[in-house]
């Protein structure tokens, strides 16, 4: 063993992988929030503080930023079509859904959940959305999402459980293969720099090697999806449905968790998502195919499953899902037994002698020092969820939502500092994400050895290349004090998760503080990018768009402001002709022709940065080298 890591080391020259430390320099200093603590009891303002229209509109780009495949239009000049070869190993499409953070990876359980809860925003808090134009772009998004599992789910004993490659080897963090975690590049350009020139992988799951967690999951999202889109196309939840039940029967006949799995991936995954256990998404998949279908069985094996997950009932995490559960049950049920949970498991955060939770000074709950703010935005979404469940002029409401309003505004900057990319007068300038600082149309590296990529991403103090809007932030420390830099990611990492229930949150407040006191908020104004001289040309959005555009005078509520939104209804292409299946860009090329999302571009930013014979000679060293590595690393 000794002997081999030698060999290793000596010929590919890794080193031990050093995870940034907290520091407090002049580079990097630590930083406290302007204004002081509260010295009173919080009291939540009776009129919004915040234009909450603005956040969640901002908050749905951020997944823009994220998203995977061949776009349908782009809405970001600086993201393109990616995953170009991002093929099962039975053929499946697994191109579209999102990325996790600033890597491109498709965890099964953090991106179920992420679908789970997209979904749950619109069941509890669609009619908020719809007032202010965002329902159309909820749905769209819960769609991609969906579609991606429905491609993963290949058939009654296999499913994808996650794609794309974090690390190679053992799970030591003393030696490994970095893979996509040594990738700091734009994801339209993975297949041609990636270290080992390794392909997202598709790792399965099945009878023989059982994730249930992870199939409970892809089940809760599809069923809570088909309770969404059933009112817009029936055939399409049906599929969903039939999916969430087979799933739902491979997790509870061939019962297991992936932390169990020797497949290499999901060991890495282990690291990164350590499921607890599997019982609660099997809790979570049942109550959610009762929500969208009614039929008393599954409420019964809700309910089985949910007593089986008691262990789970304090938490609602990607990992967690028991309070989720508590008031999801209590909103289908209006049963008691929800109900008292329920309050047991809000009572830990509201001021009163059950209170146990952790506070900062300033009264951010905070639940765990990594993806703070995210932990403080899941318990605002299921506060203002059950709320609404029980009234909002319910006694106990005015508790709830006092917190979930403390919460979402000291993100938003009530003590000077907002917690979201391109929100407010003070936000993050340098989030911990690498496809808003290199991106394919201004990739000033490209070229160079991803070490090197990898140094001036996490050392310098270079600005974001492009706005990030809408991504949710880690979060401070126990003191709130803070990093605004890319060398310290705990705070500044941002991910598909933190988002989410984030999202739905933003909605409950409008919902709370009523419809009338908002207006529709859109593109117009924002910096999307498209002044870059790189840049495609923008998109040409017609008359009748209010949404990405600075139009006037669409009717609001109806979902006809936005042109994407007939795009899909109507499977229509950007400019009106008939959708036909697209083959995805290959990879052999090293850049697509396709012009809807701007590859044009993509040519122009290559010719206008240096792609020296050395930057050539890494990529093909790195992709010799490679195969040496993996063989390797395979050994440990």
């Amino acid at each position: 063993m000794y002997i081999q890591k030698a060999i290793l080391l000596a010929l590919v020259g890794v080193t031990a992988t050093v995870r940034a430390q907290t520091t407090d320099d002049e580079g990097s200093p630590l930083l406290t929030p302007s204004k002081p603590p509260l010295t009173e009891p919080y009291v939540a303002p009776t009129e919004p503080k915040y234009n909450y229209a603005e956040v969640m509109h901002k908050s749905y780009l951020f997944y823009h930023s994220q998203k995977s495949g061949h776009l349908p239009y782009q809405r970001l000049a600086w993201r393109s079509h990616s995953c170009k070869n991002c093929i099962g190993a039975h053929g499946e499409d697994l191109s579209q859904g999102w990325y996790e953070a600033a890597n491109t990876m498709k965890w099964g359980l953090p991106y179920g959940f992420t679908a789970t809860q997209l979904a749950y925003n619109i069941f509890m808090f669609g009619d908020a959305m719809k007032s202010v134009d965002e329902l159309a772009e909820g749905l769209e998004l819960m769609k991609w999402g969906a579609d991606y599992l429905i491609n993963a789910h290949h058939n009654d004993t296999h499913f994808v459980g996650q794609l794309g490659v974090s690390a190679l080897g053992p799970i030591s963090k003393q030696i490994e293969l970095d893979v996509d975690f040594n990738y700091w590049g734009p994801p339209e350009e993975y297949e041609d720099w990636v270290p080992t020139g390794l392909p997202h992988t598709a790792y399965y799951s099945s009878a023989d090697d059982p994730a249930s967690e992870i199939a409970g999951e892809y089940g809760a999202a599809m069923a809570a999806t088909a309770a969404i889109w059933r009112e817009y196309n029936s055939t399409y939840a049906d599929e969903l449905i039939d999916h969430s039940i087979r799933l739902y029967k491979l997790a509870t006949e061939h019962p297991g968790s992936y932390v169990n799995s020797s497949q290499n991936a999901f060991e890495w995954a282990t690291f990164w998502y350590p499921s607890t256990r599997y019982e609660d998404e099997i809790a979570w998949n049942a109550g959610w195919l009762y929500a969208a279908t009614k039929d008393p069985q599954w409420l019964d094996q809700a309910k089985y499953w949910y007593q089986k997950s008691n262990e789970s009932w304090y938490e609602y995490s990607w990992d967690e899902k028991g309070a989720g559960m508590h008031v999801l049950m209590y909103g289908l049920t209006k049963d008691e037994f929800f109900y008292n949970n329920a309050v047991e498991y809000f009572d830990f955060f509201l001021p009163g002698p059950k209170q146990q939770a952790k506070f900062t000074p300033r009264g951010l709950a905070y639940v765990d020092h990594w993806g703070s703010v995210g932990y403080s935005g899941n318990i605002a979404f299921l506060m203002l969820a059950f709320a609404k469940s029980l009234g909002w002029d319910h006694p106990k409401s005015k508790e709830l939502t006092t917190f979930a309003i403390q919460q979402i505004n000291y993100a938003l900057g009530d003590y000077g500092y907002s917690w979201v990319v391109g929100f407010g007068d003070n936000y993050p300038q340098m989030p911990y994400h690498k496809s808003s600082y290199n991106a394919y149309i201004d990739y000033p590296m490209r070229g160079r050895f991803q070490d090197e990529v990898e140094g001036d991403f996490t050392g310098s103090k270079t600005k974001q290349r492009f706005v990030l809007y809408g991504a949710v932030e880690g979060g401070p420390n126990i003191d709130d004090t803070y990093h605004d830099d890319r060398t310290n990611y705990e705070y500044s990492e941002v991910t598909q998760d933190y988002n989410a229930a984030w999202t739905g949150a933003i909605a409950g407040l409008i919902d709370y503080y009523g419809f009338d006191k908002f207006e529709p908020y859109t593109d117009c104004g924002l910096d999307l990018g498209w002044t870059h001289p790189n840049a495609s040309a923008q998109p040409a959005w017609p008359a009748d768009d209010c949404y990405h555009t600075c139009n006037k005078g669409c009717p609001r509520g109806q979902m006809s402001s936005s042109h994407s939104w007939k795009m899909l209804m109507n499977q229509v292409n950007f400019d009106g002709t008939p959708i036909t299946n697209q083959k995805l860009v290959s990879t052999s090329n090293k850049k697509s022709n396709v012009t809807v999302a701007g590859d044009k571009s993509a040519s122009k930013a290559a010719s206008g940065t240096s792609k020296s014979s050395s930057g050539n000679s890494s990529k093909a060293i790195g992709s010799a080298l490679g195969l040496v590595m993996i063989s390797f690393a395979l050994l440990f």
